[in-house]
């Protein structure tokens, strides 16, 4: 467990606790090895212990009976699984989650978690940020994949990646087809809209660069209301 005590320290469930108060909590706990494109979970499998990203990356995805994909999170280690949902009535996971590379995955007992909470202050509040925090993710991400445009999603994505990366020349870190995925509609769709915004003078495209040549129609885009705001 000592090898991946850095990771564990960084995930939020752990926050401010130290080295000997992480190897106490876990030296129960087991690690999983997930392959890149492995399901680790299914939507509605039950949630009989918290699952904690590592290392690697993985996809919380929504895929309908006609096979449609949607992407609720990447997430990136480390990482909790499903947190908000361990401690519902009917616990089981919301998502499909599917590792994109290897992945190792702590496992943790609700019964330890629980007398963990209950004895450490700092577990709790940990908790329960966590929690609210996920609380506000799914409603925005609702928000974005049921109230916006794709013009708008697009616009936020660009808008969001500028002020990361603090550059109107964006490197784009995923791919179409994965932000495609996320916005909860087809690649060429969403190429429509970049080629779009290309040919109205918005955005210059240069490989897997995107070039922001107008950043007060993004900016203003992103509003709820549009260019009418």
């Amino acid at each position: 467990m000592k090898q991946y005590i850095e990771s564990i320290k960084n995930c939020s469930l752990f926050k401010d606790l130290n080295e000997n108060e992480i190897l106490e909590i876990t030296k129960k706990s087991k690690i999983l090895t997930f392959e890149k494109d492995e399901i680790i979970k299914q939507r509605n499998d039950p949630i009989d212990e918290i699952l904690i990203l590592i290392e690697g990356e993985a996809l919380g995805l929504f895929v309908n009976e006609e096979g449609r994909v949607i992407q609720i999170d990447h997430m990136i280690a480390p990482k909790t699984l499903a947190i908000a949902t361990i401690f519902s009535s009917n616990p089981k996971y919301p998502v499909d989650v599917v590792a994109i590379k290897k992945c190792k995955i702590l496992t943790l007992s609700k019964d330890i978690l629980i007398h963990e909470m209950m004895k450490n202050e700092k577990i709790l509040k940990n908790y329960l940020q966590n929690v609210s925090d996920t609380f506000i993710f799914i409603t925005d991400r609702f928000y974005e994949i049921t109230l916006k445009n794709l013009i708008q999603k697009v616009c936020s994505f660009l808008y969001d990646s500028f002020k990361k990366q603090n550059s109107k020349t964006i490197k784009l870190e995923i791919s179409k087809t994965e932000l495609a995925r996320e916005f909860g509609v087809t690649r060429p769709a969403l190429s429509r809209v970049f080629i779009e915004l290309e040919k109205k003078g918005i955005i210059e495209m240069e490989g897997k660069n995107v070039k922001i040549k107008d950043l007060r129609y993004i900016e203003v885009y992103c509003s709820p209301e549009g260019l009418d705001s």
